[in-house]
């Protein structure tokens, strides 16, 4: 729960200061021709800032331990992958006779 509630604060975090450039941009900048304030696109922010915690938070990974932990994962699963691979067999077995 805890690493949901912090990845949700600090996309709060970059929304709020995204906002906070947007609007102290637009209050010294002259307006377009249209006379309308130049928006955010939301959608597009909140994409990149999605993409840009997940990069952080894969950079923290060690990534020259994790085959060895993969293998060590497959280790220790190793008889629950027999039962799956026995409980497909007979259930094809059951399917298709």
């Amino acid at each position: 729960m805890k690493p949901v509630l912090s990845f949700v604060s600090l996309m709060a975090i970059g929304l709020i200061a995204a906002s906070a450039i947007a609007l102290i941009g637009t209050t010294f900048t002259r307006l377009p021709a249209g006379g309308t304030t130049p928006l955010l696109d939301y959608r597009s922010l909140s994409i990149g800032l999605v993409i840009g915690l997940m990069l952080s938070s894969l950079a923290r990974l060690s990534w020259a331990e994790m085959p060895r932990r993969v293998l060590n994962w497959l280790w220790a699963n190793e008889r629950n992958f027999y039962r799956a691979g026995l409980a497909s067999v007979l259930l094809g077995v059951l399917i298709f006779y």
